[in-house]
């Protein structure tokens, strides 16, 4: 195991059993780190929510900011590209939001996934089928079953602020030692750089625009026969396999891993306003083809604010 990975499971078992009470010294601290600034940062491999084991509302706020002070300790000092996601922000207002999930997952139609922060818009994403839910976690739609630690159908929502450059690793294996000299800055060097990874049988990106805004799509694999056990690419450097980190961020954990052989992901990297949203659907090769449907439109649907 991996020190990143110990971490992940100590966090989601705190969130799930929930917790009573926090000091308030480390409340005001936590919540002074999680309203600085919201830039999503994989930690752990990906967890589809168990909605039957989810702590009650009343307790969400504490067991967050308890799992978080969980990461501190056991990781250190975050970087200060890792944020969380603010719950002071102010919503859309042209957009309806379902505001808890159903018995067969998240209502049909418009969900607001996350709000507009710290000069970040709101993704709102339109709901087709049912099944789907939300982890707030990983800003993530999801839904079907893992295999292999790779979810059926997974759609992640995540922005980062205007300027900020991604250093994409000349080898997702051996990140470690192949960051690039000069990140990307641009959405096209973004894409470009991605579909030049080896390994990755990638497609040519290709011009798209989602809710009114331009960027670049492509899809990435990640390799059926790369070496893997007990969760892990074992043969990786800190044995993850990953495609992008912040360059920012340099020397921490990468920004994106992936979770296990044979995943691939289809990109839409749009420029919204200045800032950088990835929408990084992810699926199995037997994931079935109406799954796949879905999962496409809903990243199809996405808005902004």
């Amino acid at each position: 195991m991996t020190t990143s990975r110990d971490p992940d499971r100590l966090i989601h078992a705190f969130v799930r059993e929930g917790a009573e009470q926090l000091d308030d010294q480390v409340y005001d601290a936590v919540r002074a780190e999680i309203d600085h600034k919201r830039q999503r940062v994989v930690i752990g491999p990906w967890r589809m929510p168990d909605m039957n084991k989810l702590v009650p509302l009343g307790l969400g706020t504490a067991a967050v900011v308890g799992a978080l002070v969980i990461g501190a300790q056991l990781l250190g000092p975050a970087p200060d590209s890792v944020g969380g996601t603010p719950s002071e922000a102010p919503s859309p207002t042209a957009t309806a939001s379902p505001t808890a999930a159903s018995a067969d997952g998240l209502p049909f139609g418009p969900f607001l996934a996350v709000e507009a922060a710290d000069g970040l818009p709101s993704i709102t994403a339109t709901i087709p089928a049912p099944g789907w839910t939300f982890d707030t976690g990983f800003d993530a739609l999801g839904k079907g079953d893992e295999v292999e630690n790779v979810p059926e159908a997974g759609l992640l929502l995540w922005s980062y602020p205007a300027g900020t450059g991604f250093d994409v690793y000349g080898d997702p294996c051996q990140w470690a030692s192949t960051a690039p000299d000069v990140p990307a800055t641009t959405v096209d060097a973004f894409a470009a750089a991605l579909a030049a990874q080896p390994s990755r049988d990638a497609t040519a990106p290709v011009d798209v625009t989602v809710g009114g805004f331009a960027g670049k799509s492509l899809t990435l694999h990640v390799p059926d026969d790369i070496a893997y056990s007990g969760g892990e690419f074992s043969e990786c450097d800190e044995a993850n396999f990953t495609s992008y980190g912040v360059a920012a961020a340099r020397g921490s954990e990468p920004s994106r891993w992936h979770q296990g052989p044979g995943q691939i992901d289809e990109l839409w990297i749009l420029n919204v306003d200045g800032t950088t949203v990835v929408l990084d659907a992810m699926y199995r090769h037997d994931t079935p083809a109406e799954l796949i449907d879905e999962l496409r439109a809903i990243a199809e649907s996405t808005t902004f604010e």
